[in-house]
């Protein structure tokens, strides 16, 4: 029963980490689109609403894009971690570091277990760099 924690679910693990990225590039939309709304207000005044609908309509749509694949990052990473038992250095720093920052958002349940999940079994994250 003392056996080494299992590599699989590397590939799920990278992939979710690699998703939550999609959430920043989603709200970075906002800055560029909001202040092409506010140009168009200042050039035209509120004589087009379709066309600032339209660029609403965009940052929209980049965000909840960005969320609904963070959302299955994190899915991915739950899975890693406790299905597939992955344990990695790095995965240990990703669930301490972003579920830190999880805590402050509207994700504040996944931070919490991130966080709690990584210090908890820290020992099993920081044992597969002695056993390699």
């Amino acid at each position: 029963m003392n056996e080494p924690p299992s590599n699989s679910g590397a590939f799920i693990a990278k992939l979710g980490a690699w998703l939550q990225l999609a959430h920043v590039i989603g709200f970075a939309r906002i800055v560029p689109g909001m202040l092409q709304v506010f140009r168009e207000l200042g050039t035209t005044g509120p004589g087009d609403p379709a066309l600032l609908s339209a660029i609403i309509g965009e940052i929209l749509i980049a965000i909840s894009i960005g969320l609904a694949l963070s959302l299955v990052g994190i899915l991915l990473v739950l899975i890693a971690i406790t299905v597939c038992r992955y344990r990695a250095v790095w995965m240990f720093w990703f669930l301490c570091l972003y579920g830190g920052l999880m805590i402050f958002s509207y994700f504040f349940p996944f931070g919490l277990f991130f966080l709690v999940y990584g210090l908890v079994k820290k020992d099993e994250f920081l044992q597969t760099a002695q056993v390699r």
